[in-house]
């Protein structure tokens, strides 16, 4: 397909193309004499008609759908008009200019005259239609490109802002009570903070990275939690080298802690990230107060919205999203491939 970038470079080989495809019979009957040349007076004749036709009319008629009529009608009048300049050079000026001439009757040079000028505006037509489409494609691939880009990030920076007062609060409680922990959780959020800002407009990022935000992310919501085990992350396999869409999994860590029962006895929340040689498994566990209304349970909060959408755009159907509601137990699982 790169060939179809240089344009001089596709018209001359065409008509190298031609001239050959005429030239080479005669060659074979006649051998490299001057008669076997004979094409190359009627090349520039249909040079002009053939360019009349793709870089004229076609775009005006048939790139915008005008009327296909007018379209066929001026090129048959051009096509004509051609058979009659080349009759003429063919009887009045390829004799003066030493070429020999042998008449056939009119009706057998009529229709050889039509063959040749239906192939060689045929084939030239559908090559100006094939380019245009080629880049028509090209076109809008980019497009789509740049409004999943565009969706992407818009998605990624929709992360609930419930966490951030949750931390926000808990902070103001522990200046009183310990500010060690309160200078550390401070300390925590602006690299959440700095991640967040820093990664949601980059189409990937390191693992590592993603799970060192995820590692701040639940020591800061562990500050929730009276019992310090109520809350377990399990991180599993090898982080190096890889890489993952920013952000993906945070809306549905975020969804399982803001969803749990924090009366349930302890662990009342179970984290399992598995990183294996090719995909990743998210798996969360949480108990949840029966009859919450509430609850995503079918993915219908906005962040586990965020999150299927974004898996449509990323991965097609090449994913796993499962989330389930057993009256006091919410499991979600997540298995994306690797990129």
């Amino acid at each position: 397909m790169n060939i179809f970038r240089f344009r001089i470079l596709n018209h001359i080989l065409f008509w190298i193309f031609i001239f050959a495809f005429y030239t080479t019979p005669r060659i074979a009957a006649y051998g490299f004499t001057f008669e076997a040349f004979v094409n190359i007076i009627y090349i520039p004749i249909d040079m002009v008609a053939v360019y009349f036709v793709i870089e004229l009319l076609i775009p005006q008629f048939v790139f915008r759908k005008r009327n296909l009529f007018i379209f066929v009608l001026a090129t048959s009048v051009v096509i004509a008009l051609n058979i009659l300049i080349s009759q003429y050079i063919l009887i009045y000026i390829q004799p003066k200019l030493g070429f020999w001439t042998g008449r056939k009757p009119f009706i057998f040079e009529l229709f050889n005259w039509l063959v040749n000028n239906l192939m060689i505006f045929g084939t030239a037509s559908a090559l100006k239609l094939f380019s245009y489409s080629h880049k028509f494609q090209l076109l809008k691939s980019e497009l789509e490109k740049r409004s999943i880009r565009s969706e992407l990030g818009v998605l990624r920076s929709q992360v609930n802002p419930h966490f951030l007062f949750n931390v926000l609060n808990n902070i103001d409680s522990l200046i009183y009570e310990d500010k060690d922990k309160a200078s550390n959780a401070i300390f925590l959020l602006s690299k959440i903070m700095r991640y967040m800002l820093k990664e949601s407009n980059q189409e990937k990022a390191l693992l590592k990275n993603e799970v060192d935000y995820i590692n701040n992310y639940i020591e800061l919501a562990k500050l929730s939690f009276e019992d310090p085990e109520f809350l377990k992350f399990n991180q599993s396999g090898d982080l190096s080298g890889k890489h993952i869409p920013p952000l993906l999994f945070i809306p549905i860590i975020e969804n399982t802690i803001k969803h749990c029962n924090k009366q349930s006895k302890s662990p009342g929340i179970v984290i399992d990230f598995n990183v294996k040689s090719d995909c990743i498994e998210l798996k969360t566990f949480n108990h949840v107060k029966r009859n919450d209304f509430k609850l995503p349970d079918t993915g219908s909060g906005n962040g586990m919205k965020n999150v299927e959408k974004r898996l449509k755009l990323l991965y097609k159907e090449d994913y796993t999203f499962e989330v389930q509601n057993n009256m006091d137990k919410f499991d979600v699982y997540l298995k994306i491939p690797l990129i």
